[in-house]
């Protein structure tokens, strides 16, 4: 009796996965399911399987050995799709990339900027604190950014600020006022009214962060 079940299974159309008749859960618990192709690919779950059997026949591949003939390594993609050639040059064509060769290239406020310093005209360049206009810078203009960062020569700065009243601790004898190096610019005091004081200076060479930048005007 166990032979006529074993050859009964055996020849069970249920049993066979080409079969219309096939029962897939009989096949799960049965020891004698047979299959199609022993090289069959594996795949983790069902919906990778539907995603292989959407594919086109060409291109789809089996871990055994290497992809069908006629099959493509390259991506297939709907015209739409297609992805859009670049219009750039390669690095070496587009030369160099520096704050010189950007500041030629400049339009705008920026492209005025360039023109003071290439025809070295003086500006005057108004600054700010965190509340207020500070003051102002006349010079010429050395080399600049996107950022408004400014690189000055030969400035003259006018800045106001408070007037420091505190009186020492131990007597006005009791501090000793160093005596500036001399490579630090020195402030001189031109006007105080009521408890603001204006100040000057000469600065051979400044770097002006864009930030203090309020206002640029060109005087000459």
């Amino acid at each position: 009796m166990a032979d006529e079940k074993d050859s009964s299974e055996e020849s069970d159309e249920s049993l066979d996965a080409r079969s219309d008749k096939f029962d897939s859960l009989k096949a799960l618990y049965s020891s004698k399911g047979r299959l199609s192709s022993y090289n069959a690919p594996i795949y983790d779950n069902i919906s990778k399987f539907e995603s292989v059997l959407r594919r086109p026949v060409s291109s789809i591949k089996t871990d055994s050995g290497p992809a069908v003939a006629g099959s493509s390594s390259r991506q297939r993609f709907l015209p739409h799709q297609e992805p859009v050639p670049s219009t750039r040059r390669g690095r070496r064509s587009l030369g160099q990339k520096n704050v010189l060769s950007k500041m030629q290239r400049t339009l705008g406020p920026l492209g005025m900027l360039y023109s003071c310093m290439e025809n070295k005209n003086r500006v005057r360049v108004y600054t700010r604190n965190a509340r207020n206009i500070r003051g102002h810078i006349e010079a010429y203009v050395a080399a600049f950014d996107k950022h408004w960062n400014l690189a000055l020569e030969d400035c003259y700065e006018v800045w106001s600020r408070k007037v420091k009243r505190k009186a020492p601790a131990l007597g006005a004898d009791a501090v000793k006022v160093e005596a500036a190096e001399n490579d630090v610019p020195k402030a001189v005091v031109r006007k105080i009214e009521g408890k603001m004081e204006t100040l000057e200076r000469h600065v051979p060479q400044m770097l002006l962060r864009g930030e203090q930048v309020a206002i640029i005007v060109k005087i000459n």
